[in-house]
């Protein structure tokens, strides 16, 4: 039997490493063409394209650290094709020589099409600090 769980974290093991590689194209690939994500802060994206654009801008920013998303629990349901993923996230930036780094917790939901397993909404949240 096939762990999707594991599919799920392997899918997200590649997605930090596409943003270790500044591969936005690449970011982007894992979501759905409807993916709404909820940024730090509180700006909400909705689509790939628009995704896509926001990641492609901010990879291209003097300073840009990348970001590490770090599955805490992933839990499916087969029978719906749907997946629900917690964690903590870490970003990582430089600024007028200084390193920064911001922590947080996030929420990501996943659904199982023709080609696997697709983000279609993310949550992030700062911790405070």
């Amino acid at each position: 039997m096939r762990d999707h769980a594991a599919d799920i974290r392997a899918l997200r093991k590649q997605s930090n490493a596409a943003i270790a590689s500044l591969d936005a194209h690449y970011v982007t690939s894992f979501m759905s063409e409807s993916v709404e994500v909820a940024a730090a802060g509180g700006s909400v994206l909705k689509g790939r394209a628009a995704n896509f654009d926001a990641w492609d801008a901010q990879m291209r920013a003097p300073g840009f650290g990348g970001y590490v998303r770090t599955p805490e629990q992933v839990t499916v349901d087969l029978a719906a094709g749907v997946a629900h993923e917690v964690g903590h996230w870490v970003g990582r930036w430089r600024q007028k020589g200084r390193a920064h780094e911001q922590t947080g917790r996030y929420t990501a939901e996943w659904s199982l099409g023709a080609m696997g397993w697709e983000i279609v909404r993310e949550t992030f949240i700062a911790d405070a600090g």
